[in-house]
């Protein structure tokens, strides 16, 4: 009968240590294994990811610094009023007229121009005015349309006068990408 006994109450043992120890390592083997599975997944999209960065940079670095200064003036990163100024006043210079009287307009319904709509860019009106002839005026709306800051007209209003030259009133809006 112990001849019986001995071999049931080690297999009994045996059931006992694998459900006892072992079955906890081998399923702490399985955790480490997924573990390692969802890392070597994470490394495969750095690594990806680290090759399409490398040709994208590629490509940033294969434009001219013309090209990228005329990127940056069509979609600035801030909106640099000064500069805004200066290049509508060089477009109007070239027919003869001078920008003044030159504001920068915000949405007072909208205390938050730069942030908290959502959108990922910001705009600005510029209000200012000029004189000229309307010949010059057409040429100049027409460089204006043309020229690469991005620019809607979004008001213009003139004084109608006896002389060759009127004096007209803009409104402008720009966009910079926030």
């Amino acid at each position: 009968m112990t001849r019986f006994l001995i071999p049931i109450i080690l297999i009994l043992v045996a059931f006992g240590l694998f459900f006892g120890f072992t079955r906890d390592a081998v399923d702490a083997i399985y955790v480490a294994q997924e573990k390692i599975a969802e890392l070597d997944q994470a490394l495969s999209n750095d690594k990806d990811l680290r090759k399409i960065r490398t040709q994208k940079l590629e490509i940033y670095n294969s434009f001219s610094n013309a090209d990228l200064d005329r990127i940056n003036k069509l979609l600035p990163d801030s909106i640099d009023n000064v500069r805004l100024i200066i290049d509508i006043d060089n477009i109007a210079a070239k027919y003869g007229m001078v920008v003044k009287n030159a504001k920068i307009k915000t949405d007072a319904s909208a205390p938050d121009v730069v942030g908290r709509n959502g959108k990922k860019y910001g705009s600005v009106v510029l209000s200012f005015s000029t004189t000229g002839a309307y010949n010059d005026l057409r040429l100049f709306l027409r460089d204006l349309e043309t020229s690469l800051r991005l620019v809607d007209v979004t008001g213009l209003s003139f004084n109608a006068s006896d002389k060759d030259s009127q004096e007209y009133a803009f409104e402008v809006r720009t966009y910079w990408l926030k």
